[in-house]
């Protein structure tokens, strides 16, 4: 490190720690750069927290190394919100240090821990359901393999360059000290075993549940803490600790099932546990909407934060709301069938037609059109249902549209109430629904 600069380097991170560093989301994708590279993210979480001192980082090459990487992580963390106050990062450091550590990586032994045997097992659902405990070493053992999957997580966090978990860093770093304090209290990691991959097998006589090769698993409550047990080994790794774990062996849906019992207990953001509940009949047309891959189930993702950094048009809610508002047959399976059927026909069509606003070049037209608002879909699963059974609704689907100014401009989406990339309340969402069932 150019030592002529490096007070230089450690009073201007101070500054934009100050400034910055109160955000949960620059905290994270520091911590999550470290962990990428392999690093233990404790000592970043702990410049964040004023738990470490930059000027007790003195002239060792690994002092040298973390400052270089908390320096790289932190300015892409800024310009991920457009800020260039770090973008000088390299020229407080050599050319050799910036060779060997702007893609550096620690190395890690191949983890293939399978088959892998969980010990001393309760069954407690035959083929579905078992209870053990680890302690936080083995628990950690399962860090890389215990993979990310949306769709079985009670809550993720969406930009324009990513999807990932919503975690939060200060959460993580709570849970730790805590642990580390000896004041937490260890309650259930649940870990689901994705159905029909590869079934697990248990052993009632050894009590024993082992995992073949090939099997993935999803941690669907308790991302936090599985984050904090890496911090707390980093910090002790001899420290006597344990995790009640239950395991589960369900499918996707199965699992969404579990969510929403879980959220009576433990709740999640209405929009992400809203259409997993299965109750709802509006959700079942949903699901078959989305299992059916047109058009629409292409457009339509989880949550609004999707559509406001351009990775769809329309939330799952937004669909299952209009269902439910316009479609009243929904207690039959054979009329949610056909509902179905007939919503992904519509919107294929119509899609299909205005393949340009649609699918081709959708964000685009979102500077100068609401044809594919999110709300609008409110609209047009209306005109579905209003068109439904009519041999000519083809015809009277394109006169509609094209009877429609749908320009940003348009004075009549400000007395209507649009607001562009924000869910609609019920006087506005009525409002549309009026506009598009006059035919």
């Amino acid at each position: 490190m150019l030592k002529d600069r490096e007070q230089q380097l450690k009073n201007k991170l101070k500054n934009l720690i100050k400034e910055f560093g109160y955000d949960n989301s620059t905290k994270q994708f520091v911590m999550d750069e470290f962990k990428s590279r392999n690093l233990s993210s404790l000592r970043a979480a702990w410049v964040f927290s004023e738990n470490l001192d930059l000027d007790t980082l003195v002239n060792s090459e690994e002092d040298a190394q973390f400052l270089f990487i908390f320096s790289l992580a932190f300015n892409k963390a800024l310009k991920e919100k457009d800020n260039d106050m770090l973008s000088d990062y390299q020229s407080y450091f050599t050319p050799v240090e910036i060779t060997q550590w702007e893609n550096y990586q620690e190395e890690k032994e191949n983890e293939d821990i399978f088959p892998y045997n969980f010990k001393d097992v309760q069954e407690i659902v035959s083929g579905k359901q078992w209870q053990t405990k680890l302690t936080i070493q083995q628990f950690n053992e399962l860090y890389n393999v215990l993979l990310w999957n949306p769709n079985s997580q009670r809550g993720f966090k969406v930009t324009k360059k990513a999807i990932r978990i919503n975690e939060d860093p200060n959460k993580v770093k709570e849970i730790a000290e805590n642990i580390l304090a000896g004041t937490y209290y260890p309650d259930h990691i649940k870990i689901n075993i994705v159905k029909d991959e590869n079934k697990p097998i248990y052993n009632p006589k050894t009590k024993m549940l082992t995992l073949r090769e090939g099997t993935k698993l999803n941690i669907w409550d308790g991302q936090h803490r599985k984050s904090a047990s890496a911090l707390v080994l980093a910090e002790n790794p001899n420290i006597d600790f344990m995790w009640p774990i239950d395991i589960t062996n369900l499918s996707e849906i199965e699992t969404h099932n579990a969510m929403v019992q879980v959220n009576k207990q433990t709740p999640i953001k209405e929009e992400v546990i809203s259409p997993k509940d299965y109750s709802k009949n509006e959700n079942l047309v949903l699901d078959k909407i989305m299992d059916k891959h047109g058009d629409l189930a292409n457009a339509t993702k989880d949550t609004d934060a999707f559509v406001k950094s351009d990775r769809g048009l329309v939330s799952k809610p937004i669909i299952a709301e209009a269902i439910k508002d316009n479609y009243t047959d929904l207690r039959l399976d054979m009329n949610r069938d056909n509902i179905a059927k007939w919503i992904e026909e519509f919107t294929n069509y119509l899609m299909g037609v205005y393949s340009d606003e649609f699918i081709i070049f959708p964000y685009e037209t979102k500077r100068t059109s609401y044809i594919n608002n999110l709300n609008m879909f409110y609209g047009y699963i209306a005109l579905s249902a209003v068109l439904k059974d009519n041999k000519d609704w083809k015809e009277l689907l394109k006169q509609k549209i094209k009877s429609i100014d749908f320009s940003v401009d348009n004075p009549m989406w400000r007395e209507i109430g649009i607001i562009k990339e924000n869910k609609i309340g019920k006087p506005t969402k009525n409002k549309l629904y009026k506009l598009f069932k006059e035919v």
